[in-house]
């Protein structure tokens, strides 16, 4: 190769140090050796934070994964890494938001259910006022009690049956199915 060819090689081909995370790691880009594809690494703050991230504990950022992968051209701003960091923030300080909102939700329902009695179905109404005092003094429906409410029941045999509206859904098993035999005519 000529002097001349591999100077414009390495001037058109980024090479070296890319870029740093916002932990420390550093990224490189190297040439390819075999195919026009570049090399990019990642060198790691530390060699036990390394173990870290290989063990699924720690992540890249999603910027820097998606540079290392070829998917992204460009690597990533610091100014684009703090952004996506302050926005990973926002989004956990509302989540927090609605789940102490649903708490007190649940909390409030569940006391407001323990606070209410049971209602009670009112019998058929007696009036024990007079027709006189009728319209001064409203009258309360006495309640059924549960004697009186299995009694009031229509016994199951002088249920009719009626025939169900709704016609039940289809069942969802495959039908066989075979291709018919195609007719040339004409021979």
């Amino acid at each position: 190769m000529s002097f001349l060819f591999r100077l414009f090689r390495r001037l058109r081909t980024p090479r070296g140090f890319v870029g740093h995370d916002l932990e420390g790691n550093q990224f490189f880009e190297h040439p390819g050796v075999h195919d026009g594809r570049t090399k990019r690494v990642v060198k790691y703050a530390e060699g036990r934070d390394m173990w870290a991230y290989v063990g699924g504990r720690k992540r890249l950022a999603v910027q820097w994964t998606a540079w290392l992968t070829h998917t992204r051209p460009h690597p990533p701003t610091l100014e684009e890494l703090h952004a996506d960091l302050e926005r990973q923030r926002r989004v956990l300080f509302n989540a927090a938001l609605i789940e102490a909102r649903d708490r007190e939700e649940k909390a409030r329902i569940a006391a407001s259910e323990l606070a209410t009695p049971p209602v009670q179905e009112p019998l058929i109404q007696t009036s024990h006022v007079t027709q006189d005092h009728a319209s001064q003094v409203p009258e309360e429906p006495p309640f059924i009690t549960p004697v009186a409410q299995a009694m009031s029941r229509p016994s199951e045999q002088s249920v009719s049956t009626q025939p169900s509206p709704w016609k039940p859904p289809p069942r969802d098993e495959p039908h066989s199915w075979q291709p018919r035999a195609s007719v040339q005519r004409g021979r």
